[in-house]
């Protein structure tokens, strides 16, 4: 009898057990309420790392519309828009110059100094170059804690990938020749007349000789406007306010790496004349990668 009533109870635990299990499935499938939204958000920019080309804060865009697959994971397409503008305080020649060593004024030739020889070099003021980045991606967000019809708030992380087409301004500017240190080896010929070597000051700064030009894509093909079509990454976590309500407010960080790509960055040429008359300068082709801030807006339903 006592054995007959221990096997009852075991029978009535199994069965309260599966019902658990049961009811245990169904809530893990139950669907969110509002499991679509649009969204869009909007905020700053910034360059990541050294030498990302002569660039600071920039600004960003991006709207789409999501789905939840369940409680933990969401999937939909997005657009945005990335921007960054030319800053000419970013730029490394900016109160330096790309300097070389020999005679560009030709004075040696013209007052008959052969061995006339001084250092000189080329400060130059830009403009133009601006980044604009307009690009498709696939969202992949994760909730890191699964979200019910009453959650206040979610933390999540996101995944998307995109391709981009990429447009660059063209760049204009101006280029200003200095000169100092300038010395003669006389060798036997004697003294000469200092006065037509009025930068010989030996205070080691450079002293404007005259020369300035003008810079544009006219002269220069480097310096055209261009576009391309590449692809790349955001990733990062958010938080979001009120997820399952009509509207839900979102604050994110991306970090963002974009395939390589061309633009303006003069600090990936030496400070030498070499560079200054290198046909790519002042362009680079590389990855860019950068940070963006994103406030933004869901509607739910």
């Amino acid at each position: 009898m006592r054995r007959l009533y221990l096997l009852a109870c075991l029978i009535l635990l199994c069965i309260e057990f599966a019902t658990a299990q049961d009811e245990g499935v169904i809530t893990r499938k139950e669907r969110i309420d509002r499991s679509n939204s649009f969204f869009f958000g909007f905020g700053p920019s910034f360059t990541l790392g050294d030498n990302i080309g002569d660039y600071s804060v920039g600004f960003n865009f991006e709207t789409g519309f999501q789905k939840r697959l369940n409680r933990v994971l969401s999937i939909g397409p997005s657009i945005s828009y990335l921007s960054f503008r030319y800053d000419p305080d970013v730029t490394s020649v900016s109160g330096s110059a790309y300097v070389g060593n020999g005679d560009p004024n030709g004075w040696g030739a013209k007052y008959a100094l052969p061995n006339l020889n001084y250092n000189y070099g080329y400060v130059i003021t830009l403009e133009g170059g601006n980044l604009s980045l307009f690009s498709f991606a696939v969202n992949l967000k994760l909730n890191l804690v699964p979200i019910k019809d009453n959650s206040k708030f979610s933390v999540y992380g996101f995944a998307k990938p995109f391709i981009t087409y990429v447009t660059r301004g063209e760049v204009t500017g101006s280029d200003v020749r200095y000169t100092y240190e300038i010395y003669e080896d006389l060798g036997s010929s004697g003294s000469i007349n200092d006065d037509i070597l009025y930068y010989n000051l030996g205070d080691g700064t450079f002293y404007q000789d005259g020369y300035t030009g003008n810079w544009g894509p006219n002269s220069y093909d480097a310096l055209k406007s261009g576009t391309e079509i590449t692809g790349g990454i955001f990733i990062g976590p958010g938080i979001e306010v009120m997820p399952t309500k009509v509207v839900s407010i979102f604050l994110q960080a991306a970090f963002v790496y974009t395939f390589p790509v061309t633009f303006v960055s003069t600090q990936s040429y030496e400070p030498s004349i070499e560079s200054y008359l290198d046909d790519n300068f002042p362009m680079t082709k590389k990855g860019f990668p950068s940070v963006n801030i994103q406030l933004g807006l869901s509607f739910n339903f």
